[in-house]
């Protein structure tokens, strides 16, 4: 051995030391709780625990005000988009009106000859003149979103700092399971409901209220105009950082996008207000497109594993075909992700369920991959202190042709009969328990197949004590 190697093997002793104490270090760190780091406490969790506790200090009219006086502005502006468009739109369609009436019928009296190209140049027109004033309003939007959300949060953080200062009584610590309400006081959007209590479970019974509404969708989801609204953004405020939340569900399809379908119309329901509290609609989805590609690694690897065990099993060889027939590139039915808001009247989280087909055919069954997805999301509602959830009850928003009153009460009982089932199976999950559950119905559809269908559902959880609505 040289006087080098010698010289040498005190000091890779010493880094295999330091080495192992640093592997132990990050060890004891990450996996022993009373030697973990602290957690970093990020500016959402500081400014969630002051709104919390403003809105329910005596300053909570001023700031339900202050959110009504913002939402009023941007409302403003987007009635003025609406206007602008909507009289644009008329112009150019009187414009393209008369192009091809001259094309037809030759020019009119004091106009010039037009010819096919022309028509064609008007519609590319047309078409930036409108995209260029979307894009006009759109920044106008962006920009004053932007500017209220600062001030907003700016403002709170200096109030709750002067509230706390001052000789006002002190804010104090409000528990979060309290800021409930247990019954709605949602604007009644339709004449069309039946609300009912139930009692489900064998040994340990659970009380839940039940209640039947025929409406648009997105109407639960706006609030009144004027002093009216309130009483819903106190509620819808005060309950926002508790242990209960209230959800509604969608039927959305695998695309990811805003731009079409009852998507559109709730990225547009939430861009009528500022979004205080959470990112915005898109930003939300493109989050969940950067998560459901990991997502989607995942389920293939998975459905690989388990054909190749239960090929194992049976003694075969790998069926490469049934994997490469599962496509593995955007979401299936039955799956769904959630948005959070803050600005829908009485509603946190949306939940969005994927379905790419029509449900309004006769497929249906309790092991549909949507039915199954229902259980998945109530599940989900029930480990995050979701308490009040909102269904569709047809799995559908609209009223088709093929919707029959004896297929109404086909899909109805098909729905109770498996809420039912899932709903009892909630004791086992953990969490809390929806308490209340909505079920939506149409808002066109026949009162006499509302009544049938309330029968059925007080029939199927037998209901001792119906409370009638107004």
């Amino acid at each position: 051995m040289t006087v080098e190697s010698e010289t040498d093997a005190p000091k890779q002793s010493k880094e295999d030391m330091e080495n192992l104490i640093k592997a132990w270090t990050n060890a004891f760190t990450e996996e022993v709780l009373e030697f973990a780091q602290p957690p970093e406490v990020r500016d959402e969790e500081v400014f969630a625990d002051v709104y919390h506790s403003l809105i329910h200090s005596p300053l909570s009219e001023t700031i339900l005000q202050l959110e009504a006086s913002y939402a009023c502005t941007v409302e403003t502006l987007c009635r003025e988009r609406d206007y602008k468009l909507g009289e644009m739109e008329n112009r150019q369609q009187k414009e393209m009106n008369d192009a091809v009436m001259s094309v037809s019928h030759g020019p009119v009296k004091g106009g010039a000859p037009m010819c096919e190209r022309d028509i064609n140049v008007l519609a590319t027109q047309h078409i930036t003149e409108r995209e260029m004033l979307i894009s006009k309003f759109e920044s106008e939007l962006a920009t004053l979103h932007q500017n209220q959300f600062t001030e907003f949060r700016q403002w709170v953080m200096c109030v709750h700092e002067e509230y706390k200062t001052s000789n006002q009584k002190p804010l104090g610590v409000f528990p979060r399971s309290e800021s409930s309400f247990s019954i709605s006081s949602q604007t009644e959007v339709s004449a069309l409901q039946e609300s009912f209590t139930v009692t489900l479970g064998a040994q340990m019974k659970q009380m839940h209220n039940l209640r039947l509404v025929a409406a648009n969708i997105l109407d639960l989801c706006k609030y009144p105009s004027g002093e009216e609204a309130l009483p819903q953004r106190l509620q819808t405020s005060m309950s926002l950082y508790s242990n209960n939340l209230c959800g509604l569900v969608i039927l959305s399809d695998s695309k990811l996008q805003i731009n079409s379908g009852i998507t559109k119309e709730l990225s547009d329901l939430c861009s009528r207000s500022t979004e205080f509290h959470f990112p915005i609609l898109q930003t939300q989805i493109d989050k969940v497109k950067t998560d459901m590609r990991k997502a989607m690694l995942w389920r293939e690897d998975f459905t690989k594993k388990r054909l190749e065990m239960e090929a194992r099993l049976a003694g075969e060889p790998v069926d490469q075909a049934a994997s490469s027939k599962q496509d593995f590139s955007k979401l299936q039915d039955g799956d769904f992700y959630l948005t959070r808001h803050s600005n829908l009247c009485e509603t946190h989280v949306v939940f969005h369920l994927i379905s790419d087909e029509p449900l309004d055919n006769d497929s249906v069954n309790s092991r549909h991959p949507v039915i199954i997805g229902l259980r998945n999301l109530l599940k989900t509602a029930c480990m995050n202190d979701i308490t009040t959830l909102t269904i569709p009850l047809l799995l559908s928003h609209k009223m088709t042709e093929k919707m029959t009153v004896a297929w109404c009460m086909k899909r109805a009982e098909l729905m109770f009969k498996c809420i039912k089932g899932f709903m009892m199976e909630m004791s086992g999950w953990g969490g809390t328990e929806v308490k209340t559950l909505q079920f939506l119905l149409p808002a066109d559809i026949n009162q006499d197949v509302f009544m049938k269908l309330t029968s059925l559902l007080s029939s199927i959880f037998r209901v001792s004590n119906p409370i009638r609505g107004s």
